[in-house]
């Protein structure tokens, strides 16, 4: 890559050599197409949650050349920082990338497109709802879609002791049941309205609706399948399980974005896209999906009750 030019020898071409002004402008014009960004860092952006995660389940592994994507602290989120990353790579990207995070105690959905979307951070490393990155194409690029229509299954979880949400076999029962979300979660929330749960709750973050279920002030939450033996996940010490043999569909498709404002945006969204491109076709993404639990033979014969 080509780097900064000298502040000194910019002026002596400008003082002693008049005739080469159009020179001048062709190295000013290079360096704001390129070199003005080539040291800066690529900020990608996750929630505080993911990141520990993500750390965990890497155990010091490289992520641009990790192939098994199942294991300890796998999960959708988990693997989506990975893929990113590893597209930027394919499509040709070679800035270095910076993981920064958003707390996840405050409305961190909202805050997480907010950051990008204005361009304090590059790109996010997590995909979201594409009805939610609509309002906002005039200040990102929109991937391709990495989950798409009609892929996103999830299930209903509530904590162990609570036999009520357990017994709820099939849609009247969990009709009858009170559900937690988050209220920026508009799929979320559509969800839920359909099969329809008449107690519907709605918070501000992903840490107030498990403790909300943990306290049994709400009997089950949406969740992304997992990896683990019995589905289940931890959340704040707590152990959370899905309710058996159902389960719910999001529609929707969700992306990765790049925020217009930052940097040689639109040539990350290429690579970001040529990228995606190489892990689709070489059926990476799907393989990332199904190790994490995301996509889970295990709940293919459960009811779709919505």
């Amino acid at each position: 890559m080509m780097q900064a030019f000298d502040d000194t020898l910019m002026v002596q071409i400008m003082i002693h050599s008049p005739s080469r002004r159009s020179l001048l402008a062709l190295l000013l014009s290079a360096m704001l197409t390129g070199p003005v960004f080539a040291g800066e860092p690529v900020t990608i952006l996750t929630q505080q949650d993911v990141y520990s995660d993500y750390l965990k389940f890497l155990k010091g592994r490289d992520p641009l050349s990790l192939t098994r994507f199942d294991g300890e602290h796998s999960r959708r989120d988990v693997v989506e920082l990975v893929l990113v990353q590893q597209a930027l790579k394919l499509g040709g990207n070679t800035r270095a990338i910076k993981l920064v995070t958003v707390n996840a105690t405050s409305d961190s959905y909202n805050r997480y497109l907010k950051e990008i979307s204005t361009g304090n951070a590059a790109l996010g490393g997590n995909s979201v709802w594409e009805v939610d990155l609509k309002p906002l194409a005039d200040k990102v690029y929109i991937s391709e879609p990495a989950i798409r229509q009609g892929e996103f299954h999830a299930g209903l979880y509530t904590i162990p002791g609570n036999s009520r949400a357990l017994a709820a076999s099939d849609r009247a029962a969990v009709q009858k049941l009170t559900a937690v979300v988050a209220d920026s979660w508009k799929p979320d929330i559509a969800t839920l309205e359909s099969i329809p749960i008449k107690n519907l709750l709605k918070t501000h973050s992903w840490d107030s609706m498990i403790g909300m279920v943990s306290k049994q002030r709400a009997d089950v939450v949406l969740a992304p399948f997992q990896p683990t033996p019995d589905l289940s996940f931890e959340a704040g010490s707590q152990k959370f399980v899905p309710v058996p043999n159902v389960k719910v569909g999001l529609q929707g498709s969700r992306h990765f974005f790049v925020s217009r404002s930052y940097s040689g945006s639109a040539t990350l969204a290429k690579a970001l896209n040529s990228g995606l491109d190489i892990l689709r076709n070489n059926g990476t993404i799907e393989r990332a999906y199904r190790e994490s639990g995301f996509f889970n033979a295990r709940t293919a014969g459960w009811k779709l009750i919505n």
